[in-house]
């Protein structure tokens, strides 16, 4: 550890920044490949946008095997990443998604072309023929509106145009990996332009379950997706496009990570049970299950008025699915832990945006409405509690959840001075939230699906939330190659409920961030350094803990979070290119007293809940230090060109729940990847490797329920992956 803070001085005094790993491979000795970007509404050019951004092309996505937003974070400082139920816990920042209930919503908005994804479930299968992925650092309450609190990302697929055009990529690696993409598109017929894309993985398991023999954390995904462009006139754009993705796998099961409580055994390994001694392994009569389909239409409309555009977008989007793993996670038949999820989700937005000689606009206004049923089920074996063996109906919290959200909210940049510009924004947001659910722990009768509920509470109720969040800033570009910008902007997440229990809504949490960043290219265009620095102030956060056999949403008083984050990019000659990443984050609770269901030794006379205080303690998520390095050489060979990259990262540790448990966190940790890539014409061979020295790194965990003891469970990282892949494009 001592070492890796050596490193870190060292790499923070050369000014670290965030990606230099957005450049594509097209990069040149004359400077850096620009990438466009839409993260304001407008298309600019990504160092033009004032805002803490990172953006990757397709080509450095390919090059990097960068296939999943899981990847992706690795190469984003301030960006962390996990699973638990086959959810994406993306946390910007130390600000994200912390809860396993359905019905539950981060705290980073999601958008595929434009159209939000509400369910963090479904944000996993939308990764393939992308143009570029833009990650935007902070608030975005203004432009991106609701779950905004903590950042935005924004997948942007190819689109059709009017040449024929594709790729096939093929790949193999180990644990049998096999992997296609691909895409066609093109002029259909005059005016009308098509492409279709698909996405196959498929690969063995990094873990086994010892009672069966099955592998598991293994895949097998598909997805597809196609799209029409048609020219209605010749200011008026309809594009149309339609998605699927499913997953069939043993994924996203249970692991033991350890015990929630020292001096309290889980009651599986307390009657016998054993958990595998490698913990990539399981060893659970309950074989994983992972089921998923995920499907959606848009139908953007865009008309250029010259000065003015209008656009409409308008999207549907379906999502389900069903899991099934251990909760007691041993060798013995103690517990089944089903999860399932069913959303349907509409959305419709309007946008004007304008374009003058005193700046910019963008107003517009939003609606959104989803439908959501699920729930968990837990069956336990009666030995659990002294009563002859066999699956009992045990936990069950199950129900509908309708949530309607509608906005209306604008910007304006407004130039003051040729060098300098105010920009002011705010949005108005409406949601309301309606729950009709019921809970169960139910003792008494033999476990069967086709029993029905005999619940201990059930309820009807509706919470109605309404914010303004705001946005002030000012950028000054005093030369040409470097903008200094500075803003206030205001987040802000509704409140909700749990699902089974009876407690009231909890509360909306808002962020005041302050921040202030600078962009600059320099060296005749071989230097560009990227500054951000930043202040939260952070109300009312929502955390979640197990009670009982319950997640629970509460309300912490506040927090504060601020931090530094920074990446270079170096061209030191013809070919080469230096990257340095880095961000220091310091986030603590403030003000937050809650018992710790996990400590039930803590309840004395004196503190009859078991209170503990918990200012001070680390956000989830929320790594104090995260650093990224890389470089690469590209040599020219006469008929093609060989590119040879070489990366390491090291994040500090990162905390879990809000008690920062250390069994229940990842430890720090460095990871190496390597790619090499032979390009000729047409067609192109890499090789890769990740993770190369096999870290076995937590993906997310939580200490699970007094019934069984209290067991820290959780997912794993990809262990170290490497393979070959081919690609050709036309």
């Amino acid at each position: 550890m001592k070492n890796n803070l050596h490193w870190l001085a060292l790499v923070s005094s050369t000014v670290l920044i965030t990606p230099a790993l957005a450049q594509d491979q097209a990069e040149t000795i004359s400077g850096f490949g620009d990438i466009v970007v839409t993260a304001q509404r407008r298309a600019e050019n990504v160092q033009d946008a004032a805002l803490a951004i990172t953006a990757l092309g397709s080509d450095a996505l390919t090059n990097r095997q960068i296939t999943s937003v899981e990847a992706l974070s690795k190469t984003i400082p301030n960006v962390d990443f996990g699973t638990f139920g086959g959810s994406a816990r993306i946390a910007i920042r130390g600000v994200g998604f912390d809860t396993i209930n359905p019905g539950a919503e981060g705290r980073i908005a999601y958008h595929l072309d434009g159209v939000y994804i509400g369910r963090p479930a479904a944000q996993l299968g939308t990764f393939f023929d992308v143009d570029r992925v833009e990650v935007l650092r902070g608030p975005q309450g203004t432009l991106y509106g609701r779950n905004a609190t903590g950042g935005s990302i924004n997948v942007i697929t190819k689109k059709p145009t009017d040449t024929l055009d594709g790729y096939l990529n093929a790949g193999y690696g180990n644990y049998n990996r096999l992997t296609f993409e691909g895409a066609i598109g093109g002029e259909v017929v005059t005016g009308v332009r098509g492409r279709i894309a698909f996405k196959t993985e498929d690969h063995d398991g990094w873990g086994k379950n010892l009672a069966s023999g099955s592998d598991i954390d293994n895949a097998q995904h598909r997805g597809i997706r196609g799209e029409l462009s048609f020219d209605l006139a010749s200011n008026v754009v309809l594009d149309l496009s339609a998605d699927y993705y499913r997953e069939r796998d043993r994924n996203y099961g249970n692991h033991y990570l350890g015990r929630g409580n020292a001096f309290i055994s889980p009651v599986g390994l307390a009657l016998g049970g054993t958990t595998p001694t490698d913990p990539r392994n399981i060893d659970d009569d309950v074989e994983p299950l992972n089921e998923r389909d995920f499907w959606g239409t848009a139908a953007r409309l865009t008309i250029d008025l010259g000065s003015l555009t209008v656009s409409s977008i308008s999207a549907y989007r379906d999502s389900q699915y069903h899991l099934e793993t251990e909760l007691d996670v041993t060798s013995l038949p103690l517990s089944i832990f089903f999860f399932d999820e069913q959303s349907k989700q509409f959305s419709q937005e309007l946008q004007l945006s304008g374009d003058y000689d005193w700046g910019k606009f963008i107003a517009g206004v939003y609606y959104f409405d989803e439908k959501i049923r699920g729930g968990s089920a837990i069956p336990f074996d009666g030995s659990i509690f002294g009563a002859p063996a066999g699956y009992l109906q045990g936990y069950a919290a199950n129900g509908r959840t309708h949530t309607r959200a509608a906005a209306a909210f604008g910007q304006a940049d407004i130039v003051l001075t040729d060098t300098l510009t105010f920009v002011l924004g705010g949005r108005y947001s409406w949601e309301k939230k309606s729950i009709d659910d019921y809970g169960q722990f139910d003792l008494s009768r033999a476990f069967s699906l086709s029993n029905p509920p005999i619940p201990y509470v059930t309820r009807e109720d509706t919470t109605t939330n309404k914010a303004f969040t705001p946005k002030f800033g000012v950028e000054w570009r005093p030369q040409r190659d470097l903008l200094l910008y500075a803003s206030i902007s205001k987040g802000f997440k509704s409140g909700g409920f749990n699902l089974g229990d009876d407690l009231p809504a909890f509360e909306p949490e808002t962020i005041w961030a302050y921040e202030a960043g600078l962009k600059s290219t320099v060296a005749d265009g071989h230097i560009r350094v990227n500054l951000a620095g930043f202040y939260y102030d952070y109300s009312n956060l929502q955390v979640s803990k197990v009670i009982g056999t319950s997640v629970t949403i509460v309300n912490a008083a506040s927090s504060r979070v601020y931090g530094l984050e920074g990446d270079i990019n170096i061209i030191p000659f013809d070919g080469a290119q230096i990257d340095l990443s880095g961000a220091w984050l310091h986030s603590e609770y403030s003000d937050f007293s809650t018992p710790d269901p996990a400590r039930p030794e803590l309840i004395t006379p004196a503190n009859p809940t078991g209170t503990v205080v918990l200012d001070g303690n680390q956000l989830t998520q929320a790594p104090k230090y995260s650093i990224g390095s890389g470089a690469q050489y590209k040599f020219d060979l006469g008929s093609g060109a060989l590119t040879a990259r070489g990366e390491v990262t090291y994040q500090a540790r990162t905390y879990f729940t809000p008690f920062n448990v250390e069994q229940a966190s990842r430890a720090p940790n460095t990871k190496f990847n390597t790619f090499l890539t032979f390009e000729q014409d047409t067609w192109t061979l890499s090789l890769y490797g990740r993770n190369l020295s096999n870290k076995r790194t937590i993906g997310n965990a939580l200490i699970a329920s007094s019934v069984v003891g209290f067991p820290v469970i959780g997912t794993f990282d990809p262990p170290r992956t490497y393979g070959v892949q081919f690609g050709y494009k036309f």
